[in-house]
């Protein structure tokens, strides 16, 4: 089973590596075909904007062109990263001895890239109320509850395996 779990997150890293690759290269496109009229495939110039058609996937991103694209990058490239450690992550499961620093080491790094997405919520509540804007619940507040849901579960986790490693290393300094 952690062998199927493993399998399955490396085959979802690169399945959504893939397709963001591939809107983040098209965007581009979109832009040099909306800036300059270049005839760019999968790519439709809209006004203000381009979408994307990603084959094979019935995938239709609509790339603005604007400040936003840059947070639409951004954000694809984080998750990008999200889940090739995640795919690391579940790679913890699967070692012979899984109390090692390198273990540690990933499980730390899912932690902290679970706690990102509260750090942009909190930035961007905070712009929307200096701006004195209403603030409504929408649904990318959720997907932040989500993320803490995993950070506080690899936390116990983390502190289960350091500790578990602490032992071992002790273990290791017996004669």
């Amino acid at each position: 089973m952690k062998q199927f779990a493993y399998f399955s997150a490396t085959l979802l890293f690169y399945s959504i590596a893939s397709i963001l690759g591939f809107v983040m290269l098209f965007s581009i496109g979109a832009y040099l075909e909306y800036k300059f009229g270049f005839q760019i495939p999968f790519v439709d110039s809209i006004e203000g904007g381009g979408k994307v058609h990603v084959p094979l996937v019935g995938l239709h991103v609509n790339v603005p062109f604007n400040a936003s694209i840059l947070l639409m990058c951004l954000s694809m490239l984080y998750y990008g990263v999200y889940f090739y450690v995640f795919k690391m992550f579940l790679g913890v499961f699967i070692k012979k001895n899984m109390f090692e620093a390198s273990s540690v080491k990933y499980l730390r790094l899912f932690l902290k890239l679970n706690l990102i997405p509260l750090l942009y919520i909190i930035v961007f509540v905070g712009a929307i109320f200096v701006k004195g804007a209403d603030f409504r619940l929408q649904d990318d507040y959720f997907i932040v509850l989500a993320h803490l849901t995993i950070a506080f579960l690899v936390y116990l986790y983390l502190e289960v395996l350091s500790k578990g490693k602490h032992i071992k290393d002790e273990n290791d300094l017996t004669i």
